[in-house]
């Protein structure tokens, strides 16, 4: 299907542009010791400083119950809403998950540090699919069950807000190069 050839096509792209980036910064880079600790400090206060004890399986479990529930195969606008408001509610009870137990084989820790990053792409999807009001490709609306040539002409892109709130914002298709077009020749 088309969204198969857009898989390959971008995946193929982001590799070859990631490889090349890597190559031209190869021994330019040096960490910031400060946001290292930082980010280290972060990741353990889940087993050293917990803020508090919410199970961090049971905020995931919610999170995968209610994206099927809400933002499945077959999705309605006040589905998704009320998925947005969950989210927001799931992202409060993340911040005070905790994991205790040693460093070493601890699969709770894990799944602390997986939810923030589950909770963004949740967000980032549900939002997106909120505002594409027609069905295409694997995107089904009940409420919309038709394709709008106007949302084909466009993506939708998440990114983080100059608050921290995720802002989403249709960019126009660009049209197939001719490295895509052989991209999708060569994987057929």
């Amino acid at each position: 299907g088309n969204s198969l050839s857009d898989l390959i096509v971008f995946g193929k792209r982001a590799g070859d542009h990631a490889a090349a980036y890597a190559k031209q910064q190869q021994g330019q880079w040096f960490p910031d010791e400060a946001e290292v600790k930082a980010a280290c400090d972060d990741a353990l206060h889940f087993i050293d400083a917990p803020k508090g004890d919410e199970n961090p399986y049971a905020v995931q479990q919610k999170l995968q119950k209610m994206m099927q529930a809400n933002v499945g195969i077959v999705r309605l606008e006040n589905e998704m809403q009320d998925a947005l408001a969950g989210i927001q509610q799931l992202k409060e009870q993340a911040k005070i998950v905790s994991a205790p137990a040693n460093r070493e084989y601890n699969p709770g820790w894990h799944t602390c540090l997986d939810l923030r990053s589950l909770l963004i792409a949740a967000e980032a999807i549900t939002l997106s699919a909120i505002a594409r009001k027609e069905s295409r490709g694997g995107q089904f609306r009940d409420d919309f069950p038709d394709k709008d040539p106007e949302f084909g002409k466009v993506n939708h892109v998440v990114k983080k807000g100059d608050d921290g709130r995720m802002v989403l914002k249709a960019v126009p298709v660009k049209t197939l190069t001719d490295e895509m077009k052989a991209a999708i020749e060569e994987n057929k």
